[in-house]
């Protein structure tokens, strides 16, 4: 099918669907250009005028986004990810996404060895974009409803007892690896993600009456946050030499968690320690000396509760698969 814009060009019709704005948008291809280029006509059906809108990569779309949004540059980073990956998969034009292509996208990534997190991961990312495009009315939002998005697994959370964080700090390594184990003792104590101790300046500790607490920006939620501090942890910050302005030296997360490991096996702690259990112990230890669930959560610095009664539900199979060990008498 042709049709003809004016005297000078012919375009061919790609294709003829309505906009979720309720108008008639007719995909042209220029016959007489010098270009590739495609056109799209909406035409309101109210009035009949027709406004010329070029297509646009969805790729290219994608990068734009994350150059022009306001957010960090980690999250930058995986922005710049999911473009490789899509670009490894197959780019086309925005008006051209439709749910079998994402559906098959996700398809890809799985193909591709990573981990469910990440697959739904970039996966978010792009719905992101998507979004976006809606709301410049380049995309129709139905598309990405109907995607089947991989279901979240339940994360297994590894955490100490209170016997076994006691016998870590029996079995310390050797004076190499104070500051590490220090920092996670500490994380122990307090329940802050590695980014945060690692982060940590002499200028966050203050004075509040007796005792010590921190006022530190909190990375991950890019949140101010105010935390007392216990006697222990108040007594392994003293035990810090003021070399600098931060509280501990600088590691890589690499190097923490082999060192953590060998610190494990030493102690003869049989579990797949990270320095991320540090922050699962510190919440798992106030629930069993039944800290009440909302003060966890601010302690935790947990937006949702929901995130804290993880947690408590995990106790709860840690405490009845502990009862089912009782013995036998009545038999």
């Amino acid at each position: 099918m042709n049709i003809k814009i004016d005297s000078n060009f012919q375009f061919s019709v790609l294709s003829i669907q309505y906009t979720p704005q309720g108008e008639l948008c007719i995909t042209l291809d220029s016959d007489g250009l010098s270009t590739n280029a495609h056109y799209q006509y909406t035409a309101s059906l109210g009035n009949g005028q027709a406004e010329e809108k070029p297509t646009t990569s969805l790729l290219q779309y994608c990068r734009d986004y994350a150059l022009a949004a306001d957010i960090k540059d980690k999250t930058k980073d995986t922005y710049r990810l999911m473009c490789n990956h899509l670009e490894a998969y197959g780019d086309c034009t925005i008006d051209k996404v439709t749910t079998s292509y994402l559906q098959d996208f996700i398809t890809f990534l799985q193909s591709q060895g990573l981990k469910n997190g990440s697959v739904r991961l970039y996966f978010q990312k792009l719905a992101c974009v998507l979004h976006d495009a809606y709301k410049n009315e380049l995309f129709d939002d139905r598309v990405l409803q109907r995607v089947k998005r991989p279901k979240k697994e339940q994360e297994k959370k590894c955490f100490l007892s209170e016997t076994e964080l006691k016998r870590l700090n029996r079995h310390q390594l050797s004076d190499k690896y104070n500051n590490i184990q220090s920092m996670f003792l500490f994380s122990c104590l307090t329940g802050l993600r590695f980014s945060d101790v690692q982060g940590l300046r002499w200028k966050d500790v203050k004075r509040n009456g007796k005792h010590l607490q921190l006022e530190f920006h909190q990375q991950k939620t890019d949140t101010h946050e105010r935390l007392p501090l216990c006697a222990e942890a108040e007594a392994l910050l003293r035990s810090q030499k003021h070399n600098g302005k931060s509280v501990f030296r600088e590691e890589s997360n690499q190097k923490v968690n082999t060192v953590l490991k060998r610190w494990c096996k030493q102690a003869r702690v049989k579990k797949p320690v990270s320095f991320h259990s540090a922050r699962h112990t510190f919440c798992v230890l106030l629930l069993t000396k039944e800290v009440p669930i909302y003060t966890v959560q601010q302690l935790m610095c947990h937006s949702d509760i929901n995130t804290t009664k993880v947690y408590a539900d995990l106790l709860n199979k840690t405490k009845a698969k502990a009862v089912k060990k009782l013995p036998i008498i009545m038999c």
